[in-house]
């Protein structure tokens, strides 16, 4: 038995158990059981679960039959492929998650690590925010955790953390369901941009009211995931949209090319040198990021290393968010 699997069954021996109905003796789970079971919780596919673990999708299947039976309930409804929790498998995550905490927090107290906490960490953040802004800092966030392996999701969409889609979450707005804990981190800023090549070809803007005789490039209605973003009605009345895509980098390069005007982060499109800001002073929305974890994770170590990047990167890195033309 590995150091790291005694320390596991150590902590859980000492806190939790109890069970003495079938041997007179504490009935001892197999850690690796409970590491499949994390995994599947977590992932909802065996194949997702096996692939994080290192394994074949039936292994997964095979050890988490065996621990439904050692326990003698259901711990996961199968619909299809998907695997989620019934509320005995809720209930076991809950101390499955504790005994995880507790054996990191052991292995970094008797056996301290250079490279500091360790752990997995999926992070959610909308779409351009975590391509085009958080992406580049991944190098320094590594530097500083480097037992930390991030699984960066970059995708515009709502995130549960009931079915464990992400274990932190970067937000436009405060995530108040559930057991989670939420903070703001700071704001950034949205303006208008365009081509040089598509305004020497288009009539002048001097004022609001000469927009309406330009195009613009903007999200698809129906397929908006977020009400934090339907902002351009609100910004341009009566906007004339002449291409639509569910993608912020995709509008700023569609600008780039010259097709129209985009309402962009300006942590996006500053960097692109093709785009020049159209009615800066008039035109100018400000929307705020919001940092979401479970509580029951959210001061684990590798946790709290998330956690405090997260926040000192918003913090330090203002002038960009809020843009510096």
């Amino acid at each position: 038995m590995s150091l790291r699997s005694f320390a596991l069954y150590f902590v859980y021996f000492c806190t939790n158990n109890t069970d003495t109905s079938h041997t007179g003796t504490p009935y001892m789970f197999d850690w690796n059981d409970l590491r499949y079971f994390l995994e599947l919780s977590r992932r909802g596919r065996l194949s997702h679960a096996g692939m994080h673990l290192g394994v074949d999708h039936t292994t997964v299947a095979r050890r988490i039959t065996a621990l439904e039976e050692k326990l003698g309930i259901i711990l996961f409804d199968r619909t299809n492929r998907a695997y989620s929790l019934t509320a005995e498998g809720r209930r076991l995550l809950i101390h499955a998650e504790e005994m995880e905490a507790k054996s990191i927090a052991l292995m970094d107290d008797i056996t301290p690590a250079k490279e500091g906490p360790r752990g997995v960490v999926r992070l959610a953040t909308p779409e351009a925010f975590g391509s085009q802004f958080f992406a580049r800092h991944c190098k320094n966030f590594h530097a500083y955790n480097p037992g930390i392996m991030l699984e960066l999701v970059a995708e515009t969409r709502q995130f549960s953390f009931t079915r464990r889609d992400a274990d932190a979450a970067i937000t436009l707005a405060r995530h108040d369901h559930g057991r989670v804990m939420s903070e703001k981190l700071g704001d950034y800023r949205l303006g208008l941009y365009a081509a040089p090549a598509y305004l020497q070809q288009r009539p002048p803007i001097v004022q609001l009211s000469d927009l309406r005789q330009h195009h613009f490039i903007w999200y698809i209605d129906d397929l908006q995931p977020l009400p934090e973003l339907q902002l351009l009605d609100k910004a341009i009345p009566d906007p004339k949209i002449i291409m639509r895509t569910t993608s912020v980098t995709g509008q700023a390069n569609v600008a780039e090319s010259g097709l129209g005007i985009a309402l962009l982060p300006c942590y996006l499109a500053d960097r692109m040198k093709v785009l020049t800001t159209v009615l800066p002073g008039e035109v100018s929305i400000t929307r705020e990021l919001w940092l979401t974890m479970h509580e029951d994770t959210r001061h684990m170590p590798h946790m709290e290393c998330v956690w405090n990047f997260m926040a000192n990167l918003i913090s330090g890195e203002r002038p960009v968010l809020m843009g510096h033309r």
